[in-house]
């Protein structure tokens, strides 16, 4: 060895002899080390620890540092690393790209050094200024962080992580993982776990979760043993924090073994629950997969304390069932009846809530979506237009059309077009084409001020979203000019019909509904180019209440033809002809409509389903309302039989019903003229209460 490289090694050395042995000296390196360094290579620094976290062999073994043990000098280094070996040898292999690798080495002996107050005051405040979870890490070199700076590390590093742009997430989640402090920080908290309060615990383990460090780590599994041991200790806002952190948890093991273990926390402290928000709690910390009866329990308390529910109780009840999916009618009817008679003052994301509950739990209370409704109404003032598209294409997936909702946005879309961003665009012409609603008297102006905003946007609108508003368009009987021209490009429908990142059933089935609404309402549309595509199968299923009621009317059921498949792929329930000036059913002939005489007309019974009916209502949606109006312009007199409504009536009103669609100026007492729909819907109603 030269002389400059001894007295290299001689300046290196010298420091460490100070320092006390064993945890610290990493410090130093560091210290002494620029940032750059530390990212290399582990190979290129044969004097720094490897990034397995492999002790120093100085500090793990007795032989000193010369050849000749009878002249080395006793060392007080040797014995203060024996105590330190078992943390310094950790390993953690990195292999599996997570950063701490599955290892049943748990349980080690190793104690913190206690962080000054004054430390831990200076390292909050400076938590505070972080800006990613780097920031955060940047300040994890120190060996002696107690618990409770551990987990303020961890539930900061998952704070700055939720305010960084979703693109640029996964990029500082790379850099988190890659940072040399990230292991030291895992290290230490794996060692510090079982010394955790409860509340420091499950934080930990739901920022970790969240951060998405692998579930098979070490870290993980670690946190959720020690979760088990310590769960009898866990109060009410530790349970919540754990069933938020197992919602987005696989199944495994530990994770299993830690909901069964919640789930009988929860039912031996059900007799001690005495307030609203606890019970809340424990609804969903038992999750989704939690037993039936164990679920129909919680929901016997709470309607054993349903008197004491407040509006934000019975608000927050709604997604409390959605999250363990419970539909439990009676708490939903009674919180519902609270929440309409308190609408006022209720904050927007509440709505949103309660409205996605709703969906989720299939419960479509029309006394409340009315309440909703007419609240966004008479506050319109006070709601930007995204929260008012929003609170519409929510009713929209309920199946509610809320016409004064619908009609007075209408409006303020007719005189301020260009008020609508190209999502709120989207999300306005989807809802008003399946709610099949247009206002009445502006129907066109309404229209025309949709166009002028999507060709706003046209040059720069992706082939998919061109075919959905253009989809949407066509079901509400328009065919804006420069859309469809910009639709039916060969490259753009190549694109939608062959690439492999979209759908191209579903797309094939809007391109032929185009095709239907261009061939029947809009024949001068040249259609050359549009590719006929194809629609869904349909399975009939056979009515047998419709059926017999149809017999008794038609009197031979030859007369009758059934499930009828048209040419252009609409599909007919019943069909036969009728002679209007004799009001009979006569035979049906193989003639074209256009030859068939002028008295004589093809009617076509269609059966609907609830589904297919704005709620509470018997105005038919847009898909519907698209065949029904094709049907007419094919000539035949359509007959809509409601299912839901047809079900409840007995033989003799379901014959009346028939009538009164089928006959002119026929019906049960002969006389009676044809109604409206209006007229029709009271009819059912006055026949049967119960509808």
């Amino acid at each position: 060895m030269n002389a400059k490289a001894s007295l290299r090694l001689v300046c290196t050395l010298r420091p460490l002899c100070d320092l006390a042995v064993g945890i610290r000296i990493p410090v130093f390196i560091r210290q002494n080390c620029t940032k750059a360094r530390l990212v290399k290579a582990v190979k290129q620094h044969a004097n720094l620890p490897a990034r397995t976290c492999q002790s120093i062999r100085f500090l793990s073994q007795e032989t000193p540092a010369c050849s000749d043990e009878k002249t080395a000098q006793p060392d007080v280094s040797v014995n203060l690393t024996r105590d330190t070996a078992t943390q310094i040898k950790t390993k953690i292999d990195f292999n599996d790209g997570s950063p701490l690798a599955d290892d049943e080495s748990l349980k080690q002996e190793w104690v913190p050094s206690r962080a000054p107050e004054g430390s831990y005051a200076e390292l909050l405040s400076a938590l505070k200024r972080c800006m990613s979870p780097s920031d955060v890490l940047e300040l994890c070199s120190s060996t002696s962080m107690n618990v409770k700076q551990i987990s303020n590390c961890f539930t900061t590093m998952w704070e700055t992580a939720k305010r960084i742009r979703t693109g640029q997430r996964r990029y500082e989640r790379q850099l988190m993982l890659e940072h040399p402090n990230f292991e030291n920080l895992c290290r230490l908290t794996i060692n510090a776990a079982n010394r955790m309060r409860p509340e420091d615990l499950v934080y930990t383990l739901h920022a970790v979760v969240k951060l998405e460090i692998s579930q098979r780590s070490r870290l993980v599994q670690t946190l959720l043993r020690v979760c088990q041991e310590h769960l009898n200790e866990f109060e009410e806002r530790e349970v919540s924090v754990l069933a938020s952190a197992l919602e987005c948890m696989d199944s495994c093991r530990n994770v299993d073994a830690l909901r069964s273990g919640l789930r009988m926390l929860v039912e031996l402290r059900m007799p001690e629950i005495k307030g609203i928000l606890p019970l809340q709690t424990m609804m969903r910390a038992i999750g989704r997969d939690a037993p039936l009866p164990l679920k129909k329990k919680l929901e016997r308390k709470a309607l054993e304390m349903l008197d004491e529910f407040s509006l934000p109780n019975c608000q927050h009840m709604f997604t409390t069932l959605a999250t363990i999916n419970l539909r439990s009618l009676p708490l939903l009817d009674a919180c519902s009846h609270k929440i309409i008679n308190d609408m006022d003052g209720t904050p927007f994301w509440r709505l949103i809530h309660v409205l996605q509950a709703c969906r989720e739990l299939s419960y479509r209370n029309e006394g409340l979506l009315t309440a909703i409704g007419d609240y966004i109404v008479g506050t319109l003032y006070m709601w930007q237009t995204k929260q008012v598209t929003l609170i519409i294409s929510m009713l929209e997936n309920l199946g509610f059309r809320h016409v004064p909702l619908l009609d007075v946005f209408s409006e303020k879309v007719i005189q301020n077009p260009e008020s609508l961003t190209f999502k709120d665009l989207l999300i306005t012409v989807k809802a008003y084409s399946l709610l099949n609603h247009l206002p009445e008297g502006k129907s066109q102006q309404f229209l025309k001020a949709l166009n002028m905003s999507l060709e706003f946007y046209l040059p720069r609108i992706p082939p998919v979203e061109l075919l959905r508003v253009v989809y949407s368009f066509c079901i509400l009987e328009y065919f804006p000019q420069q859309p469809l021209d910009k639709l039916l490009q060969e490259d753009i429908l190549k694109d939608l019909l062959t690439s492999e990142k979209h759908n191209v059933e579903i797309n094939e089935r809007m391109l032929h509904s185009i095709n239907l609404c261009l061939e029947f309402d809009k024949p001068s549309v040249t259609r050359s180019t549009v590719p006929l595509g194809k629609t869904s199968s349909t399975s009939f299923t056979t009515q047998p209440e419709l059926q017999t009621a149809l017999h008794a009317i038609v009197g031979d059921p030859s007369l009758m033809q059934y499930n009828v498949h048209l040419p252009n792929d609409y599909y007919i329930d019943f069909i036969f002809d009728l002679d209007t000036k004799q009001n009979i059913v006569v035979p049906v002939t193989a003639s074209q409509m256009a030859d068939k005489p002028l008295h004589v007309e093809r009617v076509a019974v269609l059966c609907a389903s609830m589904s297919s009916f704005a709620l509470g209502t018997l105005h038919p949606l847009g898909k519907l309302a698209m065949k029904i109006r094709h049907l007419k312009t094919l000539g035949y007199k359509v007959v809509l039989v409601p299912l839901h409504e047809f079900g409840k009536l007995n033989v003799t009103e379901r014959i009346q019903f028939l009538n009164s669609r089928i006959f002119i100026g026929k019906s049960s007492a002969d006389e009676e003229p044809e109604m409206t729909e209006t007229e029709r819907n009271e009819e059912i109603s006055n026949q049967n209460p119960n509808i």
